[in-house]
């Protein structure tokens, strides 16, 4: 039963660190790695390549399994990904949909058989070609457990293509409309009642071999792969990676590092310049040290298993920190601890980049992202700031420019227009391209929230309830000034110079007259 809530607007009393929470409440347990998600990628030419890709993998998914409860590390789900499907799939569009619904159902048998609450999902790759786009609409909306992202483009200069954006906002709407009579809601499997729009996300400089979905996709066949880390080192298919929820060693490296630099501050309580960087220094020190030792951890059976299986490479673990809906793990209680101020003000983009720089030079494979998620509908704290219209989709962008991965489980309302999303991709298209990062974009209209700051609400447990974010700032807060058509603005100004000069005409009168 789903127990994540938030106040909508009008309430909005948002989740606040006590001062070493996350320390205390994690010090009477032993540390477990939380893996999110073992990521198998297939690369294939036709479909039966495909097939036989999910047969291997099925045994690697077996002898995965095994060795990580040996190890008392719990699997949240075992996904595939192959390369674009329009390398692979059937040509008549009638055709590469029954193969994709045959894919889905042949998914949904092998999480039968891997049985231990394992779900079983898969992306259907990187889409570069609009001529499969319509194709995709109806392969999202008429499956439950396929995934696929879509690339923006932009110029050799870093200009985005609109075009493209635009194709991109419309495929949204158009699986937004499919799947109005749902609510827009999957109905089975195990994302019921999460949005289709979900499994959804425009990507912009993202390299083969991230585990998280919807971004996840293979090289094509017989072609290389390189790694984030280390730098130019490449893999091949069948391939695999790791993708950890590990929010809550955010909030551990945190409030160890503020309560053994500063022991004696309140919950909360702001920086005093004399510790500022005593405090910074230690959390540094102490995300290293968490994260080094789970990516570590990682790695080790990711060599175990590479042994273990003869013929599947392991590629490496994406380090990025995904949120958790638990609220005790939220980004929020991770950054606030250390004492900067509330989130999203001054100093949350410092701690952004200081957390993304120790991700990045973490020294195991690492592939993917390798950055802060900030997930406005999967984290309780950033679901409450939302609500109460304190997380504007700005912030969201601007703190990706130096940390995250995108404009991630974004809910905008209902009348959001195509080109309101289309300039939301070319935003982000431009980030990439200028930072040469990669970042995307998961962003869906609800169709229950017709207007900004209307309360979205989910029935899928890996999501928290929260507000419609608008995509716009409200026509309100543009001065009366500018919003004036040009020609009352002229008419204005000859009224005004009218005035001014009968009035030095009457002053000139009056100073030549005799006194």
């Amino acid at each position: 039963k789903k127990s994540h809530t938030v106040p909508t607007r009008t309430r909005c009393k948002v989740v606040r660190a006590s001062h070493g929470q996350g320390l205390r409440s994690r010090a009477a347990k032993s540390w477990e790695i939380k893996v999110r998600a073992v990521t198998y990628f297939i690369s294939a030419k036709s479909f039966e390549d495909v097939t036989k890709g999910v047969d291997d993998a099925a045994n690697f998914f077996r002898a995965a399994i095994a060795e990580l409860r040996a190890q008392d590390v719990d699997l949240q789900m075992a996904r595939l990904a192959t390369n674009g499907f329009e390398q692979w799939a059937a040509s008549d569009p009638a055709a590469a949909l029954a193969q994709l619904r045959a894919l889905d159902a042949r998914l949904a048998a092998l999480e039968v058989a891997l049985g231990g609450g394992v779900s079983v999902i898969a992306s259907l790759g990187q889409v570069d070609s609009s001529l499969v786009l319509g194709l995709l609409v109806q392969a999202i909306t008429s499956t439950s457990r396929l995934f696929a992202s879509v690339m923006m483009h932009c110029s050799a200069d870093g200009l985005p293509d609109f075009v493209r954006a635009h194709e991109c906002a419309q495929l949204v709407l158009a699986i937004n409309a499919a799947t109005r009579s749902t609510g827009g809601e999957v109905v089975e499997g195990p994302l019921a009642g999460a949005p289709f729009c979900f499994k959804i996300a425009i990507t912009c400089g993202l390299g083969a071999g991230s585990p998280f979905f919807p971004g996840a996709y293979a090289p094509p066949l017989g072609e290389d792969a390189l790694r984030v880390s280390p730098a130019g080192s490449a893999w091949r298919t069948p391939a695999f990676a790791f993708a950890c929820e590990n929010s809550d060693l955010l909030v551990t490296a945190f409030s160890r590092a503020r309560a053994l630099a500063d022991p004696g501050a309140s919950p909360c309580a702001r920086l005093s310049p004399q510790l500022g960087g005593t405090v910074l220094s230690a959390a540094k020190r102490e995300l290293e040290k968490e994260f080094g030792d789970a990516v570590g951890q990682l790695e080790a059976l990711g060599l175990r298993l590479e042994r273990v299986c003869p013929g599947v490479t392991f590629a490496g673990t994406d380090s990025s920190v995904a949120s958790a809906a638990r609220p005790e793990d939220s980004l929020v209680v991770a950054f606030e601890a250390v004492g900067l101020g509330p989130f999203g003000g001054a100093g949350t983009l410092a701690l952004c980049a200081l957390v993304t720089g120790v991700l990045k030079q973490l020294p195991f494979r690492l592939v993917g992202y390798n950055g802060l998620m900030l997930p406005q509908t999967e984290d309780t704290g950033l679901a409450q700031l939302a609500a109460c219209g304190a997380l504007p989709i700005s912030s969201l962008l601007l703190n990706s420019s130096v940390c995250g991965t995108g404009i991630d489980t974004v809910v905008v309302p209902a009348s959001t227009t195509a080109e309101q999303l289309a300039a939301l991709y070319c935003d982000v298209a431009s980030m990439s391209a200028r930072l040469k990062k990669p970042l995307s974009a998961r962003v869906w209209p609800a169709a229950a929230a017709p207007n900004p700051f209307d309360p979205v609400q989910f029935r899928c447990p890996f999501f928290v309830d929260s507000a419609a974010l608008p995509l716009d700032p409200p026509a309100h807060r543009i001065p009366s000034t500018y919003c004036r058509p040009r020609t009352d603005r002229a008419l204005h100004v000859a009224a005004g110079v009218a005035l001014a000069s009968a009035l030095g005409g009457l002053l000139l009168a009056a100073l030549r007259r005799p006194v």
